[in-house]
């Protein structure tokens, strides 16, 4: 038997075997599809994720064709669409509709940007005094295509993960096109494209330190960190990642990637990839996920996205 003393030795001395975060646990969805607002609540296929103020994110509910705000205590309200609202239609919120919305992102202003992967648009959310509008800023819903210039011509081929850049330009994976796209006073540009041999399939995006950009490429199965205008680089890891589909910037240089192909949330630093959440094996129990598609860290949380458990899990974050 291994002196307890040399294990607290062990631990002292390495960053790897030592405690960086709790057990995951489940606070929305119960494993079924469904829709359902509350603490109680039901989701059909959750896949991305933005910070909503204290305690609160967004989830792109893509099944229900909503979007849809969560607490942390597990509470669930609804700000636009719903299982019966599939379609395109702009206006108040209560009325519009989309079409299986993917990437969302919330704006320093408390704007919403929902990138529609099914109808080839990009919207916006914008909170007025009379609740939220929704309107049609970029694409031409139904049709696909690469095409820059002004917003409303511009084409899009199942745009995805969404982000925002501090010059209040909206970055866009366009996945259909193997490209990052950029919307910004009424105009899109094509900023990164594969033809740079370390991207192949960029799926999502997501700030980093410093200006920078994490992206999550599928068709290397890597993590990618981007300065735009600047380099673009491979994130070293020691173990093989299997389709990243989610990434989020953690503290003090960790990266977390939630990977479809393994049911995990793993944790990138200084080279090691570390498993945060799931088994490996996709299951219902407590300690599993099925196909997790994004993870966010926000308020001390680390965020999961669990797809085709139809439910949203919690990793509260003790070091890092």
């Amino acid at each position: 038997m291994i002196p307890r003393i040399f294990i607290v030795f062990l631990l002292g001395l390495c960053p790897f075997i030592s405690s960086y975060a709790a057990e995951m646990s489940v606070i929305a969805g119960n494993g079924e599809a469904g829709f359902k607002d509350g603490k109680e609540a039901r989701f059909n296929k959750p896949i991305r994720l933005s910070p909503f103020g204290p305690g609160r994110i967004l989830v792109a509910d893509i099944g229900n064709h909503a979007i849809r705000i969560v607490s942390k205590d597990g509470t669930v309200t609804t700000i636009a669409g719903g299982p019966d609202k599939q379609g395109h239609k702009d206006g108040p919120a209560k009325d519009a509709m989309f079409n299986g919305p993917h990437g969302v992102a919330v704006s320093p202003e408390g704007i919403i940007a929902v990138a529609g992967a099914s109808s080839h648009v990009i919207r916006l959310i914008t909170p007025t005094d009379h609740g939220y509008m929704v309107s049609t800023i970029a694409g031409v819903e139904g049709e696909t295509g690469l095409r820059n210039g002004p917003a409303k011509q511009a084409l899009f081929n199942s745009p995805h993960g969404l982000s925002w850049d501090d010059q209040g330009g909206l970055l866009i994976v366009d996945i259909g096109n193997s490209a990052i796209r950029r919307i910004k006073d009424g105009v899109v540009t094509t900023v990164l494209t594969s033809d740079v041999p370390e991207m192949a399939m960029p799926i999502d995006i997501a700030p980093a330190a410093k200006g920078a950009f994490l992206i999550a490429d599928a068709g290397n199965n890597t993590a990618l960190r981007w300065h735009p205008n600047g380099p673009i680089e491979i994130i070293a890891t020691d173990k093989p990642l299997k389709v990243p589909h989610g990434v989020a910037q953690g503290l003090n240089g960790a990266v977390y990637v939630a990977e479809i192909g393994h049911h995990q949330i793993s944790r990138l630093k200084n080279g090691h990839k570390t498993s945060v959440a799931g088994t490996g094996t996709a299951g219902k129990a407590t300690n599993q996920l099925n196909k997790p598609a994004a993870v966010l860290v926000h308020d001390g949380i680390l965020w999961i996205a669990d797809l085709s458990n139809h439910r949203i899990a919690i990793v509260p974050l003790t070091e890092e």
